[in-house]
């Protein structure tokens, strides 16, 4: 599958565990987007992404937003995630979501996204995540 990766956007190394499964991610940190490009790993029976694969790529929306949250002992554990699917999104097509830090406090973190494919809205999500500040873990 050959896709361009639109400017702006880095690979991103997600670590190890079951988000790594998902495949390669980008991040744009300086417009707070995260993008993929989406594969038939992600599809479900009728060919569209699968919502499973969906939540997961937007429950990393934190990457976009706190580039710092990818370390292991500066990892921001997710409370709560709400995704609402708007729309089918096809096999092989560039997905991104752009992501707001809408409220930061002393323990939590809100975050929102829009996720798009070509333009048009397909997903939108909320999520909370633990604040945990690298002073707080000496």
């Amino acid at each position: 599958m050959n896709i361009d990766i639109p400017p702006g956007f880095q690979p991103v190394d997600l670590g190890k565990g079951f988000t790594n499964e998902l495949g390669q991610m980008f991040v744009d940190s300086r417009q707070q987007r995260l993008g993929m490009i989406v594969q038939a790993r992600h599809g479900n029976p009728v060919d569209v992404m699968h919502g499973g694969a969906m939540s997961t790529f937007l429950d990393c929306q934190l990457v976009a937003v706190c580039p710092e949250a990818l370390g292991g002992l500066n990892h921001r554990p997710t409370i709560s995630l709400t995704v609402d699917f708007l729309a089918p999104v096809p096999i092989g097509v560039w997905l991104e979501a752009a992501v707001l830090c809408v409220r930061e406090t002393r323990s939590l973190l809100f975050t929102q996204a829009i996720a798009t494919v070509d333009g048009e809205a397909v997903a939108r999500a909320s999520a909370i995540y633990k604040n945990i500040k690298k002073e707080l873990q000496s």
